[in-house]
């Protein structure tokens, strides 16, 4: 008995195989790769290996419902059928069947070897029919879901996209083969008689034009192969699903059945297998990152909160900040005084003795947007050059604080403006009514100057109680005559301040910078957090007391304010001139 060696058994070829082994080992190869397996290998390159790999994948590899038809010239173009008799054997055949020597049994056995001849085109074809029927199906139900997997619906696009553009120049391939012959057909027959025969190039159909043409290229040129790894846009860096909302998740997965899976699995072998049961979550990796960086995030914000807030620990700066749209301090407003200690028109500035500040209403709307939310960045320092005129770089007072510190209205930013004394349409002063402590005040002055001229005439006592009753009762039926006339002028009062009601927007319009006042210990708590800030300017005022004026106080500005320039928004209108003239003159 003689041994091999060890050498000779590693030197055995794979052709040596048995055919099944082959046919085991091909069934596991793609079409592409089998029709590169043709042309590299002899072995291989054998018709009848050929057609037993395809009828294998065609009833044992993929279910038989998914490639029905695939040998029809509709999926795969035009079948050919080639008789497995040699053709000397068919010659004889014939000649034995005419010379009425032939055997029946012969002529049966040639008709039933004809078969069709399969290629690797065809197995290409039919592995692009199945996933064609297989993206085809419908979803199973949910309570069907345990067995069920994920599939990525931009990878089944893909798929069909391309599935369908490779029909498209299939049946552009057969057209063209299909002239062709027909123009080689026309080419034998006799001339006379015979048709112009077509471009061998050319397919026959209506030519396209320049756009239909653009749009068919646009069209057929997104499209490209599927990827190997089916779910390739599902997965997390860690290998399982990634997890995101029902929203998102019925916008990216599709949910397909176990056979359906097994079929896609066999044609694309790098994919991932995701489970659509009921427990399938997500990455659990992910979420535990996903938690981790949530409450690093929350905590970056509360930590950003907390740096915020810090002006806020001086209770100047919060009572600044929490100030809303009055706009200027409520501790520093003076008590409602009588109408005596009144001027003469009745206006009395609003606020206590002392320095103030005014700062544009814009950068204490941004600082307290920052403290807020953190929008828009930490702001500049203070400043109120906004203020200064552009002629002469002096202050130009805003009308609304001016008027405030009037006391003309009772708001500073925005709200009613009370009675300023003003002349109606009919030229009748409104200040010409008295008001009740006035009329009071008047009435006790006349009786004591008139009883002391009728004193002094040498009227008695009794004379004088006489003409007293019937003064005052000359003075009810006057007022009883001129009530009604009181009332609508009461009501016309009411509806001008109406009227009169100054907004925002309003406030915008009529000023060039709107301001908010603030007393000089809250400027210097503002300072602090712009320590590399020496200064910066702001519309300095002080309210002194001066007994000499009819209100009793007086404004004092640290810098004179320019009274040359409008302070209103007027100012800053931009006019377009045009020169009418120029199209006359023809310039």
């Amino acid at each position: 008995m003689s041994l091999k060696s060890p050498s000779s058994l590693y030197a055995t070829s794979i052709t040596s195989f048995p055919r099944e082994i082959h046919l085991n080992v091909l069934t596991f190869l793609r079409a592409t790769d089998l029709s590169a397996l043709q042309r590299s290998c002899r072995c291989f390159n054998n018709r009848d290996l050929i057609v037993e790999v395809v009828e294998h994948a065609a009833n044992h590899v993929y279910p038989s419902d998914l490639t029905k038809g695939f040998d029809t010239p509709i999926v795969s173009g035009e079948v050919k059928s080639m008789s497995f008799v040699a053709k000397k054997g068919a010659r004889i055949v014939k000649k034995e069947t005419k010379k009425g020597k032939g055997n029946p049994a012969a002529l049966t056995l040639a008709v039933v070897s004809t078969e069709k001849t399969y290629t690797y085109e065809m197995l290409r074809n039919m592995e692009m029919l199945v996933v064609a029927r297989v993206l085809s199906r419908p979803e199973p139900p949910l309570h069907a879901r345990s067995s069920a997997f994920y599939v990525s619906k931009s990878w089944c696009r893909a798929a069909l996209r391309w599935l369908e553009v490779q029909e498209e120049e299939r049946k552009e391939r057969e057209e063209r083969h299909r002239v062709a012959e027909e123009a080689k057909a026309v080419l034998v027959t006799p001339t006379k008689g015979r048709k112009k025969a077509p471009h061998p190039g050319s397919s026959g159909k209506k030519k396209l034009s320049r756009k239909e043409q653009r749009q068919r290229d646009r069209r057929m040129s997104d499209a490209s192969p599927p990827w190997s790894n089916i779910n390739t846009d599902l997965v997390c860096e860690h290998g399982d699903l990634i997890r995101c909302s029902s929203k998102s998740a019925r916008a990216r997965r599709r949910v397909m059945d176990k056979q359906a899976w097994k079929v896609l699995k066999r044609l694309y072998p790098d994919s991932i297998q995701l489970d659509a049961g009921v427990g399938s979550t997500g990455c659990l990796a992910c979420a535990a990152e996903a938690e981790t960086a949530k409450k690093a995030e929350l905590d970056q914000k509360e930590e950003e909160k907390a740096e915020r807030r810090k002006p806020l620990a001086c209770p100047l700066v919060r009572g600044f900040y929490t100030r809303g749209s009055k706009g200027y301090p409520a501790d520093c407003l003076v008590t409602p005084q009588s109408e005596t200690k009144m001027g003469m028109d009745g206006f009395q500035c609003p606020l206590k003795p002392g320095v103030y500040s005014a700062l544009p209403r814009s950068w204490c709307h941004r600082f307290r947007k920052y403290i807020k939310t953190g929008e828009g960045g930490f702001p500049p320092a203070p400043d109120a050059s906004d203020v200064l005129c552009d002629a002469h770089n002096f202050p130009l007072v805003p009308p609304h604080l001016e008027s405030y510190l009037r006391g003309e209205t009772s708001a500073l930013l925005g709200g009613n403006t009370s009675a300023t004394p003003h002349n109606d349409g009919g030229g009748e002063s409104r200040a010409s009514l008295p008001r009740p402590n006035e009329r009071a005040l008047s009435a006790s002055r006349a009786d004591a100057d008139t009883l002391m001229s009728l004193r002094a005439a040498g009227l008695s006592e009794l004379d004088l109680h006489a003409q007293r009753v019937a003064m005052a009762g000359l003075e009810e039926s006057m007022q009883r005559a001129n009530i009604h006339g009181i009332n609508d002028i009461q009501a016309d009062d009411s509806t001008r301040q109406f009227d009169r009601s100054i907004t925002n927007e309003q406030l915008d319009r009529e000023n060039r910078v709107v301001v908010e006042i603030l007393t000089d210990e809250e400027i210097t708590a503002l300072e602090k957090w712009w320590p590399r800030l020496h200064g910066f300017y702001a519309l300095k005022f002080a309210i002194v007391e001066d007994l000499s004026t009819i209100s009793g106080t007086d404004i004092l500005w640290s810098t004179p304010p320019c009274r040359e320039c409008d302070a209103s928004s007027r100012a800053t209108e931009n006019f377009a001139v045009r020169n009418r003239l120029q199209k006359r003159l023809g310039r």
